[in-house]
């Protein structure tokens, strides 16, 4: 894997060159935040993630994202490149917000994020507890609708407290919210 090069094409979209898919993948996956980070910029920029060869799959690339997204979030990692906890929490935020725009709660891809955090906040301390309800779910239930595909969460004693939270601070918030019910 070529270090250099892929933070070069992650700071200069012109620069030419394919990318290799496997350098994405281990580059992601390393001990490497800032290479991470870097990564997470090229996937996520649609001009440079169509120069990835082979391409990623949709499901892959939601595989990359999240897998970064909650290194992020368990560990904090604090730099140039990589994203902090609330950082990729927004992030997250942000991208599950995307596939319930396009592809509605009952798609592939919202069931999968709303697993992974699902897990990453039973599996979590309290300060992930906190970025998942503070940074995600408190978020996504501003927007009508989407916070009745997490009403199960409300029959869960393991995650009830996480839906009351964001359901309050989302009422509070926002006028396109759905309100308690």
């Amino acid at each position: 894997m070529d270090r250099d090069f892929l933070f070069a094409i992650a700071e200069d979209e012109e620069r030419e060159g394919s990318i290799p898919k496997a350098d994405i993948v281990a580059g992601i996956r390393s001990d490497d935040t800032e290479l991470a980070g870097a990564l997470y910029d090229i996937v996520t920029t649609d001009k440079l993630r169509k120069r990835i060869e082979p391409p990623l799959a949709d499901k892959e690339l939601d595989d990359l994202i999240t897998e970064f997204f909650e290194r992020c979030i368990i560990t904090d990692p604090q730099g140039e490149r990589t994203l902090t906890r609330y950082g990729a929490a927004r992030e997250a935020q942000a991208c599950i917000l995307n596939v319930w725009e396009s592809e509605g709660g009952s798609s592939k891809s919202f069931v999968r994020w709303k697993k992974w955090m699902e897990k990453l906040y039973r599996a979590g301390d309290e300060e992930i507890k906190r970025a998942v309800v503070d940074g995600i779910l408190e978020h996504l239930f501003e927007e009508k609708g989407l916070r009745k595909f997490f009403a199960d969460w409300k029959a869960n004693p393991q995650l009830e407290t996480a839906y009351d939270e964001a359901q309050l601070w989302a009422d509070t918030q926002s006028n396109t919210a759905q309100p308690a019910g």
